[in-house]
């Protein structure tokens, strides 16, 4: 499988450019579920001093990307399905009552402004429709479609009150888009939506969410057994 890794080769000097490095390559894999590294590792690749890692180190272990075994080392996280299938859950339920409130007062003329906002990022999305990674193109896409849905209630307080353990879905996301080519159904995902809310029906756009925001048990049956050193039992 192949991954986007670290953006540029612009050697981080900071605390909080390290920090943000090592998140980046936990979530697109370049640092693997279950993988030691270790304070030492780090500080010669990134040539910044044993204070700087230890404190990325914890943060990262404070959002459980990170996992720390007393007199065994620092390992990268093992990917919990359960975790991100309860945080999907939150984010649909979300989602759901964004489309309500959209679709129940939103004036016509808004809701048809907002529609032609979707159409022209879906425009976009489209032309990366044959990528094969969650590259930062797409990621960004992604992320405006939803961000357009949710600002038009001015409810995205509630994505960032969610921000911090929404970072295991990416990292699940970057897996999963590789892992079966999931870029043209996220698409497809996103335009039903879209026509769900240019036409005002409530039902469908709200069960077009769920859809796209539930897990494929069979794809994570599929994904378990190919690459069970990435899982929790």
């Amino acid at each position: 499988m192949n991954y986007n890794y670290m953006s540029n080769n612009v050697q981080p000097t900071s605390s909080k450019q390290v920090y943000h490095s090592i998140q980046n390559r936990i979530l697109n894999f370049d640092l693997k579920p279950g993988e030691k590294i270790s304070e030492n590792q780090m500080c010669k690749e990134y040539d910044v001093s044993r204070f700087i890692i230890r404190n990325v180190f914890t943060r990262l272990n404070q959002l459980k990307l990170l996992t720390v075994y007393p007199q065994r080392g620092t390992y990268v996280s093992l990917i919990d399905i359960g975790y991100i299938e309860d945080l999907m859950v939150l984010r649909s339920a979300v989602e759901k009552e964004v489309l309500y409130e959209m679709l129940t007062r939103l004036e016509d003329d808004k809701r048809l402004s907002l529609v032609s906002k979707l159409e022209k990022n879906l425009k976009l999305q489209n032309n990366c429709r044959n990528m094969k990674v969650y590259n930062k193109k797409f990621q960004d896409l992604d992320t405006e479609f939803h961000k357009i849905i949710i600002d038009s209630v001015k409810r995205y307080r509630l994505v960032k009150i969610l921000e911090d353990p929404m970072l295991h879905v990416m990292r699940w996301r970057n897996f999963d888009v590789a892992f079966v080519n999931k870029i043209p159904e996220v698409i497809d995902e996103h335009e039903v939506i879209a026509d769900a809310i240019k036409e005002k029906d409530l039902n469908k756009a709200q069960k077009a969410i769920e859809k796209h925001l539930t897990t494929d048990s069979n794809m994570v049956a599929r994904a378990k057994k190919e690459y069970p050193q990435y899982f929790t039992k």
